[in-house]
């Protein structure tokens, strides 16, 4: 049995770009801590490994956006584009 797929193509791009948002945001809170994390009047050993664990942190964070998401978004995105060649092709 063939897998169908029931839904609109505008609201399959909509959750792309929902994503795409979500992605932002989170590039853009990042940055902001990282700023606060900058401008800390925090200097001591307890500093340079919470900067560590951060930067760790940070980066599987953005291998998961550069990753992972941008996959959703382009497989999203294809989708989109199939389902709406599919749906002219019924008119």
């Amino acid at each position: 049995m063939a897998d169908s797929v029931n839904a609109s193509p505008e609201d399959v791009r909509k959750l792309a770009a929902a994503l795409g948002t979500y992605k932002q945001e989170v590039s853009a809170a990042a940055r902001r801590v990282q700023g606060a994390l900058s401008s800390a009047n925090w200097h001591d050993p307890q500093k340079a490994k919470f900067e560590a664990r951060y930067r760790d942190l940070q980066r599987s964070i953005n291998g998961f956006m550069n990753g992972e998401v941008d996959a959703m978004i382009r497989n999203l995105n294809e989708l989109a584009r199939k389902l709406a060649e599919i749906k002219a092709m019924k008119l």
